[in-house]
């Protein structure tokens, strides 16, 4: 099977503009605020369903902006910038201005935009260090919290009147508190999910069909161990083994790289398989791209330098690797955000 096309054809089907529709109804508040990399395409999703008054949206910078009209602020990410705690401080004044309010939540939020509880150079610092530890997304955002003055919840308790939350989540199955670090719920249940990464592997089973082989549970394993339990997993001839989540990967040097290069390198050290590793929204790490093809080693020409691959692999630039092996996917940032997607197929 062509995995490229499936990555893609994926990718297509689960854009956050066209999931959102179906989880707007007419009551729901006419002022929104949307933040996080899908910020842009949430909002113009509930846009064609649904009247819009007053919209704010916080978006990272090089992400898909709206087209509906709104209060427009380019924030940093993953590290927080003076742009960030701008959009923070303008983004209390537009709740301040309006009663009723329709959150669209993303990943990304959490360094797009930010209140310092205390300093903002002091909140920006943690983040950074944080960022750079490998700790799971949900310790990472444990201690964000800490830090800041909007983030779990405390948004939610500057609204005046009501207060609706959608959430478009890149974080683990169920933990939508940790989507940009929970604004304005402290609890599931005070908010809908849009999508996750369920959705996007479920919909690149529907694609593959009966030959897919699902692993339901998402990866969040550290990347070395999460390419060796691909590489281990039996699929026989002419299957594609689909899985999706977020391994850890800690950054040891000034390299270019990004989960999915490191995964990719990774897993050609384990496993003669055709692969591919794909990020949801179109950009993997400081790569410049949104992931990458493995061709079988047998079609590759024969087994990678262990040496050289381990020694640029210890200095996080697993993207020169990757490349020399692999062909890497070159598209524009998708508006998606729904972690990675990896796919394994055998002739």
């Amino acid at each position: 099977m062509d995995l490229k096309a499936i990555y893609l054809t994926t990718l297509e089907r689960c854009t956050p503009e066209v999931l959102v529709q179906k989880c707007v109804d007419a009551s729901m508040p006419r002022n929104a605020v949307a933040i996080g990399k899908c910020a842009g395409a949430l909002l113009d999703g509930v846009a064609r369903v649904h009247a819009i008054d007053s919209a704010f949206v916080a978006v990272p910078e090089g992400y898909r902006l709206p087209r509906t009209a709104a209060e427009l602020h380019v924030g940093g990410h993953p590290h927080m910038t003076k742009a960030s705690f701008d959009a923070g401080r303008a983004l209390l004044r537009f709740v301040e201005a309006h009663a009723d309010i329709l959150f669209l939540v993303s990943g990304g939020g959490s360094a797009c935009v930010e209140v310092a509880l205390r300093d903002e150079d002091e909140t920006a610092s943690a983040n950074a260090k944080l960022i750079a530890s490998g700790l799971p997304i949900g310790a990472i955002n444990a201690e964000r919290r800490k830090h800041s003055a909007i983030k779990g919840g405390k948004l939610r308790e500057r609204v005046r009147g009501r207060c609706v939350t959608l959430v478009y989540s890149d974080v683990s199955t169920g933990a939508l508190t940790d989507v940009a670090s929970g604004p304005t719920i402290t609890t599931n249940e005070e908010a809908t999910l849009i999508a996750d990464n369920t959705t996007l592997v479920q919909t690149a089973r529907q694609i593959i069909g009966d030959k897919a082989v699902v692993i339901e549970e998402q990866i969040e394993m550290d990347v070395l161990d999460a390419a060796a339990m691909l590489a281990r997993h039996e699929i026989r001839s002419g299957q594609v083994l689909v899985a999706g989540g977020e391994p850890t990967v800690q950054v040891r040097g000034r390299g270019k790289g990004g989960r999915c290069s490191e995964m990719a390198v990774r897993f050609a050290l384990e496993s003669r398989c055709e692969a591919l590793f794909g990020s949801s929204d179109g950009v993997d790490g400081n790569s410049g791209v949104a992931g990458f093809w493995m061709p079988s080693r047998a079609e590759a020409g024969g087994p990678l330098d262990r040496t050289l691959a381990l020694r640029a692999l210890a200095r996080s630039d697993s993207y020169a690797i990757a490349a020399q092996i692999g062909e890497p996917i070159m598209i524009a940032p998708t508006g998606n955000n729904l972690r990675d997607l990896f796919l394994v197929a055998r002739d």
